[in-house]
């Protein structure tokens, strides 16, 4: 192969050169070069990003194109990056030689290479620090079965593709044989790497699809690591076979210290940083400096620094603390700034006039539908749907950081020619820039939320359990739920299930984790000394307490905790209530109200309760706590359930605590589904001995007109309510006739001087006359609430009682009738920053 030579005059750094008004020119010098290069590239990414955005293209696909690396944080930019990559190198700008000489020039290839190399050791890193090889446990056979099958249909049909004629056509490739094998075996691989940030920007990581994926793809990743141990050792068999056993006990020795020392201190840094604070500094650049070692010790041996890095990933802890704290750090300048000069490196090697069409194309073609048909049928097989699928084989075809690591090691190499590296790179970016848009198109996780039988307060029998999902975040959200539970009224002929699950924000690591815990060995541990007492102890111990205070089988807890990103949270909650076949998922308002006063907003609860709002297979409650930010609503919660809650032992008080139990409940009736689920509750709650019911129907004035339909039916709820309140002492009915929003308000204020500890509402009332729907949701701060919730909510509503706002199971969807429920968060990592309102 014949390479050219490029010769310069090796460039200063900065500062001692001839500035512009001495007739100099900064781009002389490396430093002021590498800042331009780096503007250009993160400036074309961004504004291909965008471009591309409508079109659901991944970052993947951007990134390649603006040659922006991947960002394994903030997910990928592939198309545009490769874009990019396209714009700024010689298939456009870089055709002008005197753009190429000035912005892109030969002298400051060294320089992009070293560093773009330096920040990708890390990214890789990193990569491993955030996998979890134990996913392909978890996920059972199915991911490992997916994932062979995904392996080696396409790698036999790769195969079938070559031949020695064949490739004859192909004149830069040499060494054919070794590289027709590792061609044929990166086709057939679908990294975790490159997966896992597509599914999260398309806030699948939660979804069935998404964790079937990342088992399979983790599954694939195991058998590129075996080749990568085989390819090193032929290599070194080439020189003897002396050599090759050489080469096997430096791969073993560097496995083994990784494994049996830097784990170990990684674990015990874990353990000396206290619950809630972050790693010394000290450890997290002892960690960054090993990275370095392991580095240039796998660059020794030949098994190249990038796989030493992804070793010693997978052997340091991902989550909290560590893992975040690298993550952090490496986020920060590496993966955001730095790296996106590899991207760069790869556009610059790639003409797109310079393709041409041969045998190579298809066979990248027979390697995309060998792993087309090779996921589908052990899919079809293992009984999942056909779109899903589908689409599940269209992911596995994603291409991103790795083949480009690939096809840029084969080049490097001198595998492969500059000809044959444009067609692999462009071949990967196309297939990927189709595959996934269509998988996400057909993939809908929200279809198997689509409930076909009730799943409401309303149509539940009276003598039926009552299964609620209670999400909660953190401690402040447990005296609300306990004090709501309570109310709820649970005995042995009227038990009540709860689902209890932590929300915790994923951290650290890339794969959402689910963990069921186990009631037997928390209940034991209640109240026994020197137990952990972490913070998910502490929520779980607190319902555990609760359902021992009521005879046995009134109320059964069954804990679980989901680790996941907010924006693929609901997911986790929906599948939970579908497998449990709850009637109710309570949640909590992403505004906690203070007692000094204002409130503070958590957006990524926002996002987590719009998308379960749009997509429940239940009825679903927003609770409104006035006083989380104190031991609770105090005068909802006994004197018993805060006990409870501090952790004291059970004693004489808390087993009456049911009997001290006291709260006053408003109910607001203006008509409708949601509305009629909020008295169904009440009507339940009205049969605690403790507990006060009064519900309140807003009237129309008269000459106010109204559908004769909803009229008939809400006339009929309200009739069965007062028949029961004709029954019993805790419950009674009134009326009140308004002709406005004004009216409205002022019977709202009212309910401060009645002294009620809870108020409940309807969430939708768009068809109520009074309520006309244009206009006041555009100035709802919370138009998910609806009218009446939202301004319940409102911290300028300064009202002492809290609020529940109801949404009835809609099995018609949501998007037209909850106001805001289909708006999208758009938020990077600020979804668990709060702040003053």
């Amino acid at each position: 192969m014949d390479d050219g030579i490029d010769c310069y005059v090796v460039p200063q750094t900065t500062g001692t050169g001839r500035n512009i008004f001495q007739g100099g020119s900064p781009l002389q010098e490396s430093l002021p070069l590498l800042g331009v290069q780096l503007v250009l590239i993160v400036a074309i990414t961004r504004v291909l990003y965008f471009l591309l955005k409508p079109f659901k293209q991944p970052r993947v696909v951007s990134e390649i194109m603006a040659r922006r690396p991947h960002i394994f944080h903030t997910q990928t930019h592939h198309l545009e990056a490769f874009l990019g990559g396209i714009i700024l190198g010689p298939s456009v700008l870089s055709r002008n030689p005197a753009f190429k000489e000035t912005v892109f020039p030969a002298r400051g290839d060294p320089v992009l290479h070293t560093i773009a190399t330096f920040g990708l050791m890390y990214v890789i890193f990193l990569i491993g620090v955030r996998m979890d090889p134990m996913l392909v446990v978890r996920s059972g056979k199915k991911g490992v079965i997916i994932g062979l099958s995904g392996f080696i249909l396409p790698l036999a049909m790769a195969a079938v593709g070559f031949s020695d004629a064949s490739m004859d056509a192909e004149p830069d490739v040499t060494r054919r044989s070794t590289f027709l094998f590792a061609l044929s075996a990166s086709i057939s691989i679908t990294s975790f790497a490159v997966l896992s940030p597509i599914l999260s920007e398309l806030n699948l990581l939660n979804s069935d699809l998404g964790r079937t994926a990342m088992s399979a793809s983790m599954t694939t990743d195991g058998i590129a690591w075996l080749i990568m141990v085989g390819y090193t050792l032929a290599e070194a068999f080439l020189v003897s076979p002396v050599t090759s056993l050489w080469a096997f006990l430096s791969v073993a020795a560097l496995a083994a210290v990784i494994l049996f020392a830097v784990r170990p201190v990684a674990l015990k840094v874990i353990e000396r940083t206290p619950p809630g604070k972050p790693v010394d500094e000290n450890y997290v650049f002892f960690f960054l400096l090993i990275v370095l070692l392991v580095g240039f010790y796998s660059d020794i041996i030949g098994t190249n620094s990038f796989h030493g890095a992804l070793m010693l990933g997978l052997a340091i802890p991902d989550g909290p603390p560590l893992g975040t704290a690298l993550g952090e750090k490496i986020d920060a300048m590496v993966s955001g700034l730095i790296l996106p000069l590899y991207y760069a490196m790869t556009g610059l090697s790639t003409d797109v006039w310079r393709l041409h069409w041969g045998r190579l194309q298809l066979v990248v073609f027979l390697g995309w539908f060998g792993k087309l048909v090779g996921v589908m049928a052990p899919s079809l097989y293992l009984e999942i749907p056909f779109r899903d699928a589908v689409s599940l084989s269209l992911f596995m075809n994603s291409k991103g950081i790795v083949e480009v690591i690939t096809f840029t090691f084969f080049l490097t190499n001198k595998l492969i020619g500059e000809n044959t590296f444009s067609v692999l790179m462009c071949s990967s970016v196309a297939i990927t820039a189709v595959s996934v848009p269509v998988a996400a198109c057909l993939y809908d996780p929200a279809r198997r939320y689509a409930m076909y039988k009730r799943r409401t307060l309303q149509h539940l029998k009276a003598d039926a359990d009552l299964r609620v999902l209670a999400c909660v975040h953190d401690q402040s959200h447990v005296p609300g739920t306990l004090a709501l539970l309570e109310a709820s009224h649970a005995t042995p002929q009227t038990p009540i299930g709860l689902y209890l699950l932590q929300l915790v924000e994923i951290a650290g690591r890339s794969a959402p984790v689910f963990i069921p815990h186990n009631p037997r060995r928390n209940a034991s541990r209640i109240g026994a000394p020197g137990a952990p007492s972490s913070e998910s102890d502490r929520i779980i111990n607190a319902f555990f307490r609760h359902e021992l205070r009521h005879p046995e089988g009134a109320v059964s807890v069954h804990p679980f905790t989901t680790i996941s990103p907010y924006s693929s949270m609901h997911d986790e909650v929906c599948r939970l209530a579908v497998e449990k076949r709850t009637s109710l998922i309570l949640l909590h308002h992403h505004k906690r109200h203070m007692l000094a006063g204002g409130a503070r907003a958590a957006v990524g609860i926002r996002v987590v309760n719009r998308k379960v709002l749009e997509v429940a297979p239940c009825s679903v409650a927003v609770f409104v706590d006035r006083n989380a930010g104190s031991v609770g609503l105090s005068n909802f919660i006994p004197g018993a359930l805060q006990q409870d809650y501090s952790g004291s032992s059970m004693g004489s008080r808390a087993a009456s605590g049911a009997h001290q139990f006291h709260a006053a409940v408003a109910a607001l009736f203006f008509g409708g589904g949601d509305d009629r689920e909020a008295m169904s509750y009440v009507a339940r709650m009205a049969r605690h001995p403790g507990v006060t019911v009064a519900v309140v129907r807003f009237l129309p004035a008269r000459g106010i007109k109204d559908d004769p339909a909803d009229r008939r039916v809400d006339n009929r709820a309200i009739e069965e309510v007062k028949a029961l309140a004709a029954r019993s002492r805790n419950m009674r009915v009134r009326e009140e006739l308004v002709g406005d929003m004004e009216r409205i308000v002022e019977v709202l204020r009212g309910l401060d001087k009645a002294g009620y500890d809870l108020v409940v509402v309807g969430m939708r009332h768009r068809w109520y006359p009074v309520m006309p729907a244009n206009g006041l949701s555009d100035w709802s701060e919370c138009p998910e609430l609806g009218v009446i919730g939202d301004l319940l909510a409102s911290s300028d509503f300064d009202t002492p009682y809290s609020v529940l706002i109801m949404k009835q199971q809609d099995q018609a969807g949501l998007n037209a009738a909850v106001p805001g429920a289909q708006d999208l968060w758009r938020g990077g990592g600020g979804g668990s920053s709060q702040h003053r309102q």
